[in-house]
């Protein structure tokens, strides 16, 4: 009786585990993507640490990609181990499945851990806190902020998060090329930094388009203000030179605005200024490119300013 019994609950697991496999494979197109950007600091400088963690599935196909870059103040750009494309043989989708040199646990909602003992490297991130979504047909977009400490090389760094979840049916940019059709993409992860850098204040931005087709949209967490925001007029300062026939952004000026369905203690505006303190080319296709940089600035409002540093995506 006993063999028999153990049959059936055995038989009954890789049943669970097969329609588990195929709930999340019903899809021929989809694409998902979980994104953290940490900023840091300690009594040896700042830290800045980004990686997406990307999965995809075409025609029954799947796909798995790590992008990462790490920034170590007084030392430049960290060449991390592991990134770029790895299997995904079991078809994960909808959480970030391990790879060789990263490995995932936990949920945003509930706290997250990245762990890549090739890099040395661990990050800790408390329950993150949705600021912002945006559901628009099959693409699912949402973005949140929270404390976290990065464990690198015998170093306790504590600092921010912003995290940026998707998941987009009927689209995959791992497995097609005319999948992306961004025009300017410029992503900004953002601290503020007053009080201790556990405590910083998180700011995003994302813009597309040039001028009189600028849109944007963002979120700006304080104790006092949790808001929606939008910049109604970015103006890029300085500009440099690129492989191609594109030039990358270096310096930026903008108001931020807080988006009519916002509540908060703040004026309506404040300004920002950035600058870059360094670039990483990530990709080059002559009529644009990838880049991650380091940027430095000033928040400024109600007669306040504060420091800030980052990150900005560029993608042209």
């Amino acid at each position: 009786m006993l063999p028999a019994l153990n049959r059936f609950f055995l038989s009954s697991l890789l049943l669970l585990l097969l329609l588990a496999h195929t709930a999340q494979a019903t899809d021929t197109l989809a694409y998902y993507s979980d994104y953290f950007s940490f900023i840091g600091q300690d009594e040896k400088g700042y830290l800045l640490f980004a990686l997406a963690s990307s999965r995809g599935v075409d025609d029954g196909e799947f796909q798995a990609e790590h992008f990462g870059v790490l920034y170590a103040q007084g030392e430049g750009w960290i060449d991390l181990v592991g990134t770029g494309a790895y299997l995904n043989p079991r078809g994960v989708l909808t959480r970030v499945p391990d790879s060789t040199a990263f490995q995932f646990s936990g949920h945003p909602a509930s706290g997250v851990s990245i762990q890549s003992r090739v890099n040395d490297l661990r990050l800790e991130i408390n329950p993150l806190i949705t600021r912002l979504e945006d559901n628009s047909g099959e693409r699912r977009q949402n973005w949140g902020n929270a404390a976290a400490v990065l464990y690198w090389q015998g170093r306790i760094v504590p600092g921010r998060v912003i995290y940026e979840g998707l998941t987009h049916h009927n689209w995959n940019r791992l497995s097609r090329s005319d999948a992306e059709d961004l025009d300017n993409l410029q992503g900004f992860y953002l601290a503020l930094q007053k009080d201790s850098p556990a405590a910083w204040r998180d700011l995003y931005l994302r813009t597309e388009g040039q001028k009189k087709t600028l849109s944007s949209t963002g979120f700006l967490a304080t104790p006092n203000v949790q808001a929606r925001i939008f910049s109604p007029n970015l103006e890029v300062t300085r500009k440099g030179w690129a492989l191609g026939f594109y030039r990358w952004s270096k310096g930026w000026r903008m108001n931020l605005q807080q988006a009519a369905t916002s509540k908060g203690l703040d004026p309506p505006f404040a300004a920002l200024e950035l600058k870059q303190i360094s670039r990483k080319n990530v990709s080059n296709w002559v009529l644009g490119g990838f880049a991650m940089s380091v940027v430095e600035g000033s928040y400024k409002v109600n007669g306040e300013q504060l420091k800030v540093l980052g990150f900005a995506e560029l993608i042209k």
